[in-house]
């Protein structure tokens, strides 16, 4: 429970360690200029990504209430996020760690959309309130009546 916390609040920041990670692990293990131009482009997509799972993560109502991610969640961030400071390094697995963060981002948002949906489908199915059968339903106002009572003569 205390990592699914951490991981809850790190998300967030992530958004902004992550990029800046990719840009350092390039001034550090970079070699080619050619290179720098993707990881400016990189750097954005990191950004962008890791800001849209947090966002679509955090957004279930379960989720805020608890300050904790559930398994599924944890599992496609971690992955996402080992393959982005994997990438950093600029070694020879680096497009390993690439492939595996765009799998993690593109499983995390399918990942995230059902969990979303299935959570607000379950709030939707709750009743509002007690049920009403048919002939309980209160009467419809329909202006001033006139009741003519008969004679019981």
């Amino acid at each position: 429970m205390a990592f699914r916390r951490a991981l809850f609040a790190w998300q967030f920041a992530a958004a902004a360690v992550l990029p800046l990670w990719l840009l350092l692990g390039y001034a550090i293990w970079g070699a080619s200029v050619g290179g720098f131009l993707s990881v400016v482009l990189l750097v954005p997509v990191v950004l962008v990504v890791e800001l849209a799972l947090a966002i679509l993560f955090s957004a279930r109502a379960r989720i805020r209430r608890e300050r904790a991610l559930d398994l599924p969640a944890v599992a496609v961030l971690t992955a996402f996020q080992v393959g982005v400071i994997g990438l950093g390094f600029f070694g020879a697995a680096s497009a390993w760690f690439g492939l595996l963060a765009a799998a993690a981002a593109i499983g995390g948002f399918w990942v995230g959309g059902r969990l979303l949906a299935r959570d607000v489908r379950s709030r939707l199915q709750q009743p509002f309130g007690p049920p009403q059968p048919a002939d309980r339903r209160p009467p419809i106002d329909a202006g001033e009546y006139v009741v003519i009572r008969p004679s019981t003569r």
